[in-house]
């Protein structure tokens, strides 16, 4: 399968090249287990060894890339990563929406309105970039409302790479994901923090469903790495 993830913002080299090879590991372009050396990967890239350095220490803080005795190997087990993912997702995003529904006024949730409003209008006029731009920031904003900052910081490392995977589960069907993201905001303004959790514990399982349906495995995906 071939696919290509949109880039929020502009990057600088190192950034460009992180993005690039976590777009390939996640879709199984790179295979679990795969080495990345440095020199091949400059030469891939026609840049110097630095933003490569760069680029792999970052994959390596997301837990994209394993560093066994010097050298870098892809460390991406498909599905039983993304469930690692999803879970631990769904334990940090629940802490912070509790928080987030104790702690956070109406302007503060209308401020969360205004970014589904923008990913109806990016829904509306097709631009994909746009509707995943908002839906990162939709789901972040529960972090920056929680007034937790070790939760955000915890989250933080994980944000690129839901950005790829949130490219891949929502732009098959953006007024369908518009219509989830309303229904979700709004138990959370009615201020139930049980049934608001609730809803994002399916939201995230519909959402982790589309990433499954949408990736296509490498035979060997669900093993350990070589």
């Amino acid at each position: 399968m071939v696919f290509t993830a949109h880039s929020p913002r502009p990057l600088a080299m190192g950034e460009q090249i992180s993005h690039k090879l976590r777009v390939d590991i996640i879709s199984g372009s790179i295979a679990d287990g795969t080495h990345l050396s440095e020199d091949s990967l400059a030469t891939r890239f026609d840049v110097s060894r630095g933003p490569v350095r760069d680029a792999l220490r970052q994959l390596e803080s997301e837990g994209l890339v394993d560093n066994r005795r010097k050298r870098l190997y892809v460390s991406f087990r498909g599905q039983r990563d993304i469930e690692e993912l999803y879970s631990l997702r769904e334990s940090l995003e629940s802490m912070a929406l509790r928080l987030a529904i104790e702690r956070t006024s109406t302007e503060g949730w209308d401020e969360v309105q205004q970014l589904v409003d923008a990913m109806a209008a990016a829904a509306k006029s097709g631009d994909p970039e746009a509707f995943d731009l908002a839906d990162m920031e939709f789901h972040t904003s529960f972090y920056r409302l929680s007034e937790h900052r070790r939760l955000a910081e915890a989250w933080r490392p994980y944000q690129r790479t839901f950005e790829v995977l949130l490219d891949m589960s929502n732009t098959a069907d953006m007024d369908a994901a518009v219509i989830d993201h309303q229904g979700f905001l709004d138990v959370v303004r009615a201020g139930d923090p049980d049934a608001a959790v609730e809803r994002l514990h399916d939201h995230l399982m519909r959402a982790k469903g589309r990433v499954r349906d949408a990736i296509q495995w490498s035979a060997d995906s669900s093993t350990d790495a070589v």
